[in-house]
């Protein structure tokens, strides 16, 4: 093929990347915060963490009070979409340790996120003007609950960066944004760094308002700044459900390129000095994922009297809720002159009521059900629960959770040593806080949502949802729970074209990358999985990259330019071999 072949071959590529149209995909909206109301954020979506999640951070102890911490919301600022934000602050003085260590933040969503077929998370933020060196605000999916293996006394994450540096952000500084991920990543020793890379992009500044978003799939991680793809990854995918994170912290000189020596915790308040990262809005979809019907039998208590007390049946029984400790089904009051019971369920008219088991000291009341699991197979419960204020759990250490648990055929609870050997704990069991009345914010009379994703462990073969009433010093008060569903979350199958030859669902550079290197050839690389025509690489896989070029990106990428001369540099391989 000669040269001026392959330059009509280039024109007609560009063509292709110019008027292929978008791919369509329904989206599922999970979360959406405009962070435009009054007060402290929503607190039945955000949370401080716990003591066991890590509440210190390179050189910075976070804030976990939620009677006083919590960030508010409605913060007036001009630049932002509805004239209103949400701050995330550092303050260089904390009374904890004056003098040597900074107050900071991380606000994390109650729920967590399955990844399923595909999740999208964007954020629109920035840095405030009156940002330092050596400050981060971060904006990612985070979690850890496993060693690996199991039993080995060795922590890991999967994790999702965006992060904003103060040394990038200052006056003079590059602007360029960073990202970085983990999959099973260790916080020691050789990877516990991730893959950190930055992003320059023409215009940015990290103190202005930008859109961060990820995309991710089983396939692929991409990130976004206002809609331009800046990196693509497709090998070591995190996969563990991960809760959103918004934070601000200043590191230790481990995370060099973010360190800055000349920022020093304050010893008094006059000498303190407060930086934010402000969120105009944050917003999460799923995506290309087959979500069943609620496979709970009765998930609004409304076809039985009672649950099956839970020592009157085997431990595998399926089909119906089995309680333990005080549990009732009751109707509502849709008079409202009850204030012990809700005016109205979110489904029906019965609710389940639970309330503490008066023993003397710690104890539980709940319902459970079991449903037919495989390994592998990720699940999402949900629950709507509220405590009525003629009998609420307010003020007490009263407290109710959502929990997804896999059991074997057997009927025992699938578990493994979790940071120590002699730490047993449920293999990977999710649990999401609904109600606590040791939380001064807790909403008393509006039932509340509570959702949890998990991923059913090798050996699994029931997945058993439970709804708890944790009842830790013998006090009074009740909960209500209704709408309880359990549903499965199967990723859409990538539909293949002949084009997509790394079998990711899109004809891309992934794609035009493997053509290029290949050219010529009767062997392929691994990565290469589908459309191989033979016996060489050649025309017939040219041709069928041009007829299917853009599938399923849902963005034109790469530019026609860069297409272009990738094309004429093959063109130039092709020209000296004939």
């Amino acid at each position: 093929m000669n040269l001026l072949a392959w330059k009509s071959v280039s024109y007609y590529l560009t063509l292709a990347v110019l008027l292929t149209p978008l791919a369509a995909s329904a989206n599922e909206l999970l979360l959406r915060d405009d962070f435009d109301g009054t007060g402290i954020v929503d607190s039945t979506v955000w949370r401080l963490p716990f003591g066991t999640e890590g509440t210190f951070v390179g050189r910075t102890q976070y804030r976990g009070d939620s009677a006083v911490d919590m960030p508010l919301q409605g913060v007036a600022e001009a630049l932002a979409t509805d004239g209103k934000v949400t701050e995330i602050k550092l303050d260089t003085y904390s009374p904890l340790d004056p003098g040597n260590a900074f107050l900071g933040t991380d606000l994390l969503t109650k729920r967590n996120f399955a990844q399923g077929g595909g999740i999208t998370f964007e954020a629109r933020m920035r840095l405030k003007p009156t940002t330092a060196g050596g400050v981060v605000g971060g904006f990612f999916l985070y979690d850890v609950t496993r060693d690996s293996p199991a039993g080995a006394n060795n922590l890991v994450r999967d994790e999702i960066d965006w992060e904003l540096l103060g040394n990038q952000g200052v006056s003079g500084g590059a602007q360029d944004p960073a990202t970085n991920y983990w999959n099973d990543g260790p916080f020691t020793g050789p990877g516990s760094g991730g893959d950190l890379e930055f992003h320059n992009v023409a215009g940015l500044n990290l103190t202005q308002f930008q859109n961060y978003k990820v995309e991710w799939t089983p396939q692929s991680l991409k990130w976004f700044v206002n809609d331009q793809l800046v990196r693509t990854e497709t090998t070591n995918i995190p996969n563990d459900p991960q809760k959103l994170h918004f934070n601000m912290w200043a590191p230790d000189s481990g995370f060099a390129a973010a360190f800055n020596a000349a920022l020093q915790p304050a010893a008094t308040p006059g000498a303190g000095v407060t930086y934010a990262a402000q969120i105009d809005h944050v917003e999460v979809n799923r995506i290309n994922t087959v979500v069943s019907s609620n496979l709970l039998t009765d998930g609004s208590f409304e076809e039985n009297f009672a649950p099956t007390f839970i020592g009157d049946v085997p431990a595998t029984t399926t089909g119906t809720w089995l309680r333990f400790g005080n549990v009732s089904y009751e109707a509502d009051d849709i008079s409202g002159t009850n204030p012990n019971v809700p005016d109205m369920a979110p489904d029906g008219v019965v609710m389940a009521k639970m309330f503490g088991p008066f023993n003397g000291g710690p104890d539980a009341s709940g319902i459970l059900q079991n449903v037919a699991a495989t390994p592998g197979q990720q699940f999402e419960a949900s629950v709507f629960a509220q405590t009525a204020g003629g009998d609420s759990i307010v003020g007490t250490q009263n407290f109710n959770t959502i929990a997804i648990t896999f059991l074997d055929a057997s009927g025992n609870v699938l578990q493994e040593a979790f940071a120590d050997p002699g730490n047993i704990v449920d293999r990977n069991r999710q649990e999401f806080p609904l109600l606590d009345g040791r939380d001064p914010n807790v909403v008393e009379d509006e039932f509340v949502k509570g959702t949890v994703n998990a991923i059913a462990p090798a050996g699994t073969a029931f997945a058993r949802v439970s709804l708890f009433f944790i009842q830790l010093a013998n006090e009074g008060g009740a909960s209500w729970f209704d709408d309880a569903q359990l549903r499965l979350l199967t990723p859409e199958a990538p539909m293949l074209v002949p084009g997509d030859f790394n079998a990711d669902g899109k004809v891309d550079n992934g794609d035009l990358n493997l053509l290029l290197g290949s050219w010529g050839s009767s062997t392929i690389p691994a990565a290469w999985v589908n459309g191989f025509v033979g016996p060489t690489v050649d025309n017939g896989e040219l041709n069928a990259l041009l007829g299917d070029w853009g599938f399923g990106t849902g963005v034109a990428v790469p530019e026609p330019g860069t297409v272009a001369l990738a094309l004429l540099a093959l063109a130039g391989m092709v020209s000296r071999r004939v």
